[in-house]
């Protein structure tokens, strides 16, 4: 009998570099930045303030030692994104 993987949902509230970037595109881009076995299932918008919109997202990934910090890595470094904060974690 093998053992499933257990599984990770991770909400991230993500903060855009300039006013002008959409949290639709950013969104875009993190699908497009993610490997194959971590999956963006769901995304909502956040009003700041003066015009600056956030994104929070729900990323699926499979629960291992380190791979928490290889997403925020991928996260931070994705164009357009100015910092993330892990608003919360927790199994499936």
């Amino acid at each position: 009998m093998t053992k499933k993987s257990t599984r990770i949902v991770g909400t991230y509230k993500i903060l855009p570099e300039d006013v002008s970037i959409k949290p639709a595109t950013i969104k875009e881009r993190i699908i497009k930045a993610l490997p194959e076995d971590m999956k963006v299932t769901a995304s909502g918008e956040r009003p700041i303030a003066f015009g600056m919109v956030a994104l929070v997202v729900d990323i699926n990934f499979e629960e291992q030692d380190g791979l928490q910090d290889h997403l925020e890595s991928i996260l931070e470094k994705v164009e357009g994104v100015s910092e993330i904060e892990a608003l919360q974690l927790f199994r499936l």
